[in-house]
Parts: C-alpha cells; sequence; structure tokens
C-alpha cells in the first residue's frame, strides 16, 4: 500500500468497492453494475486492489482480505470522527487534551448541551438529572464544583449516599473557598470517597450507564458545553480513562488538607 501513503484519497476511493465485496464474493460485472462504475474503472480499481493484498482474486470472484477490512473499519472511524468534530464544536473549543480528541469518534452520537443566554446552565442540567439518584457515580473534577451540584452533593453526604470522585488541588480549594461548611460537610463524611490528582485531563462523569464530559470557560469557570452518551464503547473508555488516573490518585485527606493551608 506504499502507494497511496502520498495519496490517501485514492484509498478512499476504493473503500466503496471494499465494502461492497466485504462479506461475498464479486466479480468485476457485478461490481460495476453494484458501484455504478465503467468496465475500465473496475478492471483497474480490483487489479490495484488485489496488487495491495486488500482484494483477494477467487473463481467466484473479488472479496475483501482482512487488510481490506481493517481499511473499511479505519475509515469508517475517521468518518465518524469527522462527525463528532462537526457536531461537538462548542465543546471542543474549550477541550483539547488528547485523551479525547484521540478517541473522538465515540462520541459522534452523543447529545450535547451548549449554554445560552436564555438557559447558561443547560450544560449542568444533564449532572444535576443523573446526580441526583444514581446506583454508581464517579467522577473527575477539574475546576470548584457548581454551587446546585454543591447542595446536591451535601444532600448525598448527609444521607449516607456513596459516589466517588477525583479532584484536583485547584477544585477542591475553589470549594473550599466558595463554602467552607458545604466542603467540610463532603469530605468529612463516611460515605464519598474523594480523591486528589493534579493532572486531571478534564471534567467528566461516569454516572450509571451515562459518560459527561464538561468544558468550562478557563477565565470564569462558567460552564459552556457538556455532552452525554450512553454508548457502550464510550462507557468503557471512560471507565478505563477513570482506573488509570485513580491509580495514580491520593485519598484526601482533610486534616492534612487543613494544615497545608494554615
Amino acid at each position: 500500500m506504499e502507494h497511496y501513503e502520498d495519496d490517501p484519497h485514492q484509498l478512499l476511493d476504493r473503500v466503496p468497492m471494499l465494502k461492497a465485496a466485504r462479506d461475498r464474493q464479486l466479480d468485476r460485472s457485478q461490481l460495476q453494475d453494484e458501484l455504478d462504475i465503467s468496465r475500465a474503472t473496475a478492471y483497474r480499481r480490483t487489479s490495484t486492489l488485489v496488487e495491495d493484498g486488500l482484494l483477494d482474486q477467487q473463481p467466484a470472484g473479488y472479496q475483501t482480505t482482512g487488510a481490506g477490512c481493517a481499511v473499511i473499519d479505519a475509515v469508517e472511524q475517521f468518518e465518524r470522527s469527522l462527525a463528532a468534530i462537526d457536531r461537538l464544536e462548542p465543546l471542543l473549543a474549550q477541550l483539547s487534551a488528547p485523551e479525547l480528541t484521540r478517541n473522538i469518534h465515540l462520541f459522534a452520537d452523543a447529545n450535547l448541551h451548549v449554554a445560552t443566554p436564555q438557559n447558561p446552565n443547560a450544560p449542568l442540567e444533564p449532572w444535576m438529572e443523573h446526580f441526583e439518584e444514581f446506583d454508581h457515580s464517579r467522577s473527575f473534577v477539574v475546576a470548584g464544583c457548581p454551587r446546585k451540584v454543591t447542595e446536591q452533593g451535601i444532600k448525598h453526604a448527609q444521607n449516607g449516599v456513596d459516589f466517588e470522585a477525583i479532584c484536583t488541588p485547584l477544585a477542591l480549594q475553589a470549594d473550599q473557598n466558595a463554602s467552607e461548611e458545604a466542603f467540610e460537610t463532603i469530605a468529612s463524611a463516611d460515605a464519598p470517597s474523594l480523591y486528589t490528582h493534579s493532572e486531571l485531563p478534564f471534567t467528566m462523569g461516569i454516572i450509571d450507564d451515562v459518560v459527561i464530559i464538561g468544558g468550562f470557560d478557563s477565565d470564569t469557570s462558567l460552564p459552556v458545553a457538556s455532552l452525554t452518551t450512553e454508548n457502550l464503547e464510550a462507557r468503557e473508555w471512560a471507565t478505563d480513562l477513570y482506573r488509570r488516573f485513580k491509580r495514580d490518585a491520593e485519598e484526601l485527606d482533610l486534616a492534612e488538607m487543613e494544615t497545608s493551608l494554615q
């Protein structure tokens, strides 16, 4: 496939033929009719794809090889990535973490929630909806929690509801500055499990089957956009990401934190 490296568009043009012959054998005339191409084009493309190891020529016709199937999958992922980039532009304007951008194809069908003058809290509404009642909740907190989320966290802490959160030191400090009483209520409760990590990539929640990722204005910390998805692959990716950062996180020690601030 070396000659495709300088002009990958040639390979993209040949993907429809690879798809047509992925699960069946088709001769040149069938490919010509199905793809609405000329006889010369069908001859040229089948010959090239066989030479490149992407099609296998058999007595009954041509069939896509394993390498050809890999090309199809790569192109389909590329197309999903482009669709996700287009739909999620308001969120990606705030987030450039490679952990997300390299896996953006997982969010092609995600729901987007964008702040507007009429509803500036639109990105927070999914958090409130899913954080109100759940069986299992884990989250990254990069900046301070919005007031409404904190209020719900206090209720959970007082009622013995278990949830996990990994927070950056900046987020912990912001929450304590916003309300020391609220911070201590959550941090000193037995049920919530709180950890700290200085290099979280973005704000994220995995609440039951839903993944939520939020983008906040870097100057005001106000919510700009968030996405939600129940896509299984996205949830597996988010779970693996959470576990990776939790391995390097430290359990929050309230007494130690208070001492360091004195």
